[in-house]
């Protein structure tokens, strides 16, 4: 479960490879026009999609906890500004995953719209106020976006440091021995 000098333990690539699940699984149940996920036709979509993204904030929270307890490997040695990029992208990749679920319930709940739940509902916390609502929104959709385009830039360092810089950086992240 714990990671070793050289891999990341069982404990963080669950955490890893589960948040790359619920993301993709979320963006791909977000495609639609943004009136039609609000009709009675689209309501268990949309609870699937705003389940999963209640899902991907609870395990962001538990991975940052993990991270407490189970540290990372030895830093690779790698150059500066790769370490220095590899540092920028995953605050990134955190700063998106919370960002992405917070403006998802906060811009819901300004439309006056509860966040909706497999067999419950969360009503609005807040007062409506539809114009800001919608501006949110449009930030969650930027952000739903362009958590790919990070996210793609990461998994493309990743193959790099595999395919071409054959050190370690891929398989201490990569499930199996």
């Amino acid at each position: 479960m714990r990671s070793t000098p050289s891999r990341y333990g069982a404990g963080a690539q669950a955490f890893h490879w589960l948040t790359v699940v619920l993301v993709l699984a979320g963006y791909v149940l977000s495609k639609g026009d943004r009136d039609s996920l609000y009709s009675a036709a689209a309501d268990g979509l949309r609870r699937i999609h705003e389940t999963l993204g209640v899902l991907v904030f609870i395990v962001v929270v538990l991975r940052l906890l993990w991270r407490l307890i189970d540290g990372a490997p030895a830093q690779q040695r790698i150059p500066r500004w790769m370490a220095a990029a590899a540092k920028l992208v995953h605050f990134a990749l955190y700063a998106l995953l919370i960002a992405i679920p917070g403006t998802a319930v906060l811009g819901t709940w300004l439309e006056g719209i509860p966040v909706t739940l497999p067999g419950f509902d969360i009503a609005p916390q807040i007062a409506k106020a539809h114009g800001l609502g919608q501006l949110i929104m449009e930030i969650h959709t930027t952000l739903g976006n362009a958590i790919l385009w990070v996210a793609g830039v990461h998994a493309a360092a990743a193959l790099f440091h595999y395919f071409y810089l054959r050190d370690e950086v891929f398989q201490s992240m990569a499930p199996g021995a």
